[in-house]
C-alpha cells in the first residue's frame, strides 16, 4: 500500500431517521424530477415526497432492475422537454444509477451522446450534468457516494460503466427506516454487496489508509448485524447498522473501485441471472483464502473484521444465509469457468485487484 495518496467525497452527507423530512431544504427552491420505481408509488412513498415539497415538476417512476440501454432510451427522451434543474433518486442501486444516465446531457439534449460516451465511442467531454439528490431505500449499492453508474446490455450480455469525475450526487440523504420495507431476500443480497465492496477496496492497488478504515467498519458491522437481521426485519437497529455499514463501504469504495469479485459478477450475472449481490458476494471466501498471508495490511485487515486470519467466519455466516460458495450451484460449468476466467482480461475491476486466482 502506498504512504502517499489523495482521497476525494464531494458529496455532503445527511444522516439520520426521519432526514427524509428535511428534503426541501435541499431541493432549495429547483425545480425537481423525481426518479423512482413503481413499487414506491404503492407504498405511498411518492405522495409523502410530494408533501414534502413543492418542486416537483415531474416524476418517472419505471425505473427497472439492472437498467438496460433501451429502457433508458426511452425515459431519457421522455424528459427530453421538461424543464428540470435537479434530480431526486429515491430507490436502490438500479434507480441511482438510472438517474445519473439521465443527468448526463449535451447542449441538444440527445440520449445518442450519453450511450456513445457510456460505450467508449466518444471522448468524455462536452457534457453538461444535471445535480442529484440521492435517497436509497436499500442498503447496499453506494451508487449514492460514488462517480459511476451500471448500464446494462443484455443483448450483449455485458456491463457497461459510466464513470465521470463529477458524477458524484450532490447530496446524499440516508434514512434507515426508509429500508424498512426491504423484504428479507433483497435485504440479504445488499447487504452481501456491501460486504463485497467493502472486502474488495481492501485487497485493492487503490486503498489507502483512509478507505481501509472505512472499509474496516463497514464490514464488521455486516459481519455482526446482517444475519440477525435476516431474522429480524423489523428491528431498526439493525438496519441502522447495516446502513451505515453501505455508507462506510460507499466511502471506501468511491475511491478504490471494486476489484475482482465484481470483475467475475458481471458475467455471472449477465450469463446465469444470478442477483448482483450474491454473484458478486458468493466468491469471497475463496477470495480471501487466495490472498491471506500475501500483504501485511491485507491481514491486518481481515483479522480485525473476522477475529481471525481465515474464511471461516465468513463461510459460517454466509451458510447461516443459505449463500452457497461452490460455483456448480449456479449453474456455472468448468467451461463456462474458463470463459469467465477469459472475461477478466483487460477487466478494469479484476485490474484493480491484488487477489489473482
Amino acid at each position: 500500500m502506498e504512504k502517499d495518496f489523495t482521497y476525494y467525497m464531494p458529496t455532503k452527507i445527511v444522516y439520520g431517521q426521519d432526514k427524509l423530512d428535511e428534503l426541501d431544504k435541499y431541493i432549495n427552491g429547483r425545480k425537481a424530477l423525481l426518479i423512482t420505481s413503481t413499487g414506491f408509488i404503492k407504498r405511498g412513498l411518492v405522495d409523502r415526497i410530494k408533501s414534502l415539497t413543492s418542486s416537483i415538476v415531474y416524476v418517472i417512476s419505471n425505473i427497472k432492475t439492472h437498467p438496460e440501454f433501451i429502457d433508458l432510451e426511452t425515459i431519457y427522451n421522455s424528459v427530453k422537454d421538461i424543464d428540470f434543474e435537479i434530480i431526486l433518486a429515491v430507490g436502490g442501486g438500479s434507480v441511482l444509477d438510472a438517474s445519473k444516465f439521465i443527468s448526463v446531457q449535451n447542449d441538444l439534449r440527445e440520449y445518442q451522446f450519453v450511450e456513445d460516451i457510456v460505450k467508449g465511442k466518444i471522448q468524455k467531454k462536452d457534457y453538461n450534468l444535471i445535480p442529484i439528490i440521492s435517497i436509497p431505500t436499500t442498503a447496499g449499492t453506494g451508487s449514492e457516494i460514488t462517480p459511476w453508474a451500471t448500464i446494462w446490455d443484455m443483448i450483449e450480455k455485458k456491463k457497461y460503466s459510466l464513470h465521470l469525475p463529477e458524477l458524484f450526487s450532490e447530496t446524499a440523504i440516508y434514512d434507515p427506516l426508509l429500508t424498512l420495507s426491504v423484504p428479507k431476500e433483497i435485504t440479504i443480497q445488499t447487504g452481501l454487496d456491501t460486504l463485497s465492496h467493502a472486502l474488495e477496496s481492501i485487497w485493492n492497488k487503490n486503498a489507502n489508509e483512509i478507505t481501509i478504515n472505512y472499509a474496516v467498519k463497514s464490514a464488521r458491522l455486516i459481519i455482526q448485524n446482517l444475519v440477525k437481521l435476516s431474522t429480524n426485519l423489523d428491528n431498526i437497529e439493525y438496519r441502522d447498522n447495516i446502513m451505515k455499514a453501505c455508507m462506510y463501504a460507499g466511502l471506501a469504495f468511491s475511491n478504490t473501485q471494486t476489484a475482482i469479485a465484481h470483475g467475475m459478477s458481471y458475467y455471472i450475472t449477465a450469463n446465469k441471472g444470478i442477483p448482483h449481490g450474491i454473484a458478486c458476494s458468493f466468491t469471497l471466501p475463496l477470495l480471501i483464502d487466495s490472498v491471506i498471508g500475501k500483504y501485511h495490511f491485507i491481514d491486518d485487515a481481515l483479522t480485525n473484521i473476522f477475529g481471525e486470519l481465515s474464511s471461516n467466519k465468513l463461510r459460517s455466516i454466509l451458510k447461516e444465509l443459505s449463500i452457497s460458495t461452490e460455483f456448480k450451484d449456479y449453474g456455472i460449468s468448468d467451461f463456462e469457468l474458463k470463459n469467465l476466467n477469459l472475461s477478466l482480461q483487460n477487466n478494469q475491476r479484476a485490474g484493480n485487484s491484488l487477489v489473482v486466482i
